[in-house]
Parts: structure tokens; sequence; C-alpha cells
């Protein structure tokens, strides 16, 4: 009768919630009841209470992690801007008439969308639209291909796409008042879970009552599940049951 082993700081946040859920889950799944041993429901009630905290606070990751990726889009697609200002620039003295010619006409289109890429999300991606749509108008179709920078107008087209359906479909989570420290959460719940395990298990040796081996059953099905999760993960062989 042991505790499985299992290193639980080297879970991952995401992995820490389930942790914690598959516990509590597997624990209410046998009926056992709590307040069999009041220190052990004082422990279980906590986590109980902390889990739900711990998700929400996942949830502001991944909405910080969205943002940063939003961010990232931003930035693709106002460096395409800039590549097709530069590639039409190249034009800017050069001696062969069509060219000069093409030059000074896609010029003055871009000019309408001058500083487009320092507008807010919403209209830059609107101008990124129109701009695309009314560069490849007949109006235009000689002067690109005369200049070589259809490439550069589908980079930016691709660009702008992959950022709307990033901002169309981001998460709505960034909607809140709370601030939560997932970090501290973190570290309180395992704190928390690492006294329950402990306490279960001493209790279980010391009194080897039903309610104790049984939990002590649950804590450890979840102990093995994710000790043999994190072996596979550094390419290690899971660690055998402690009898």
């Amino acid at each position: 009768m042991n505790l499985y082993p299992i290193t639980i700081s080297q879970l991952q946040y995401l992995e820490t919630g389930q942790f914690i859920i598959r516990l509590i889950t597997d624990f209410d799944n046998l009926n056992l009841d709590p307040a069999s041993d009041a220190e052990f429901k004082t422990l279980y009630d906590s986590l109980k209470v902390q889990s739900p905290i711990y998700d929400v606070g996942l949830m502001q990751v991944r909405a910080k992690a969205e943002t940063e990726m939003l961010i990232a889009l931003d930035d693709i697609r106002d460096k395409k801007i800039s590549t097709l200002r530069k590639a039409v620039n190249v034009f800017k003295y050069s001696d062969i008439a069509t060219e000069k010619e093409a030059y000074s006409l896609i010029k003055i289109l871009l000019n309408v969308y001058k500083n487009i890429e320092k507008a807010n999300f919403e209209a830059e991606s609107l101008g990124i639209d129109n701009l695309v749509l009314e560069i490849r108008n007949s109006n235009y179709l000689l002067a690109v291909q005369t200049l070589g920078i259809g490439a550069h107008i589908t980079n930016l087209e691709t660009a702008n796409n992959n950022f709307k359906t990033k901002f169309d479909t981001r998460s709505t989570s960034t909607i809140t008042t709370t601030v939560y420290n997932t970090k501290l959460l973190r570290k309180n719940i395992l704190i928390t879970y690492k006294d329950l395990a402990e306490y279960v298990f001493v209790m279980a040796k010391r009194r080897n009552t039903p309610f104790f081996v049984d939990t002590l059953t649950v804590v450890n099905n979840g102990r093995k599940y994710f000790a043999d999760i994190l072996a596979r993960r550094n390419g290690n062989t899971p660690p055998p049951a402690n009898p």
C-alpha cells in the first residue's frame, strides 16, 4: 500500500486542472461520503472550490495567448503591406516607359490606402479587402503584370484572411473584470492536493478502513494515468505500480 509515484510539478497547466477533476470525478462516482472523515472533507471541499476557479484562470491564459497571436498575425499583414509598397517603389526611377506608367498608376492607388496598417484591427481588415479588390480590377491588371507584383498581392490577401479568421473566432473569455493569477492558483491547488493525497495514504495505512482504502485507490488511479502521460512525454517507461 503506497502512493503511486508522480512528479506533479511536471504537469502542464491544463493537465493540472484535468488531474484535479479526475480525482473529484472518480471519488464522486464511487459515492463515497467525504464527511466520513472531517479532515479529509476539509481538504476535499477545498479542492472542489479551487478547481472551477483554476479553470477560469486557464481560460484567461488561453485568451491572452489568443491576443498575442492576433498581434502576431496583424504584424505579418503589416509587413506584407510594406513589402508590396517596396516592390512597387523599385520601379520609381525606371527608364522603361511601361514600368514608369505602371508605377505611377499603382502608386496613386496605394496612396489612397496610406498608413492603413495604423488603423484599428477591423478598419485595417476592411481597408486591405478593398485594396486587394481594387488592385485586381481590370484597370490595374496590366500594371500589376508589368511590375510583377501579383504574388505580393496574394500574400497580403492571405495574411489578412488569416488575421480575420482568428479575430472572428477569438475567445470571449477576454471579456472579464477579474484577473486571476493562474500561477498562484496552480501552486495552491497542488499544495491542497498533496496534503489530501498524503493524508489519505497515511490514514489508509493506519486505519485500513474501507473508506480510506477505496479513496487511496481513487487517488492512485489518477496518479498512474498522469504519470504514464509524463513518462511517455519524457521518453521513459512508466514507473511500476507499488504494492
